[in-house]
């Protein structure tokens, strides 16, 4: 199944890189806003799950992505959950894409690299 909202990738990405260094999933509910749900508060989110129907299922194939995912990795579980009770679980990861820091440490040791040569 394709991802359902293609209109929000960009703020999942912005996202991706703000909680790159922390452990946890990215939840996106009804009302299209992407929130990090963190590994400690990922037991309570199972937990919700479960209450809802096949919500069982749900919950055990995040559980499952989380504990599979390599914890060095920047890359997170995204997890869309709809009204009518179907969802979409992926992996999603912003690699290749420069934050405008890097972007300036890049230019910077560009700068650095080129007064050296000279």
């Amino acid at each position: 199944m394709a991802f359902p909202y293609p209109s929000i990738l960009s703020s999942i990405e912005e996202l991706l890189v703000e909680v790159r260094s922390m452990e946890g999933v990215i939840l996106v509910s009804e009302s299209r806003r992407a929130s990090f749900v963190s590994f400690s508060e990922v037991g309570a989110l199972l937990s919700r799950l479960r209450l809802y129907p096949g919500g069982g299922k749900v919950a055990e194939l995040l559980r499952t992505s989380l504990f599979d995912s390599d914890i060095s990795s920047t890359a997170k579980p995204v997890l869309v959950l709809k009204a009518d009770g179907t969802f979409w679980l992926g992996l999603m990861d912003v690699v290749g894409q420069l934050t405008q820091k890097d972007k300036e440490i890049e230019h910077l040791n560009r700068c650095f690299k080129l007064n050296i040569l000279e």
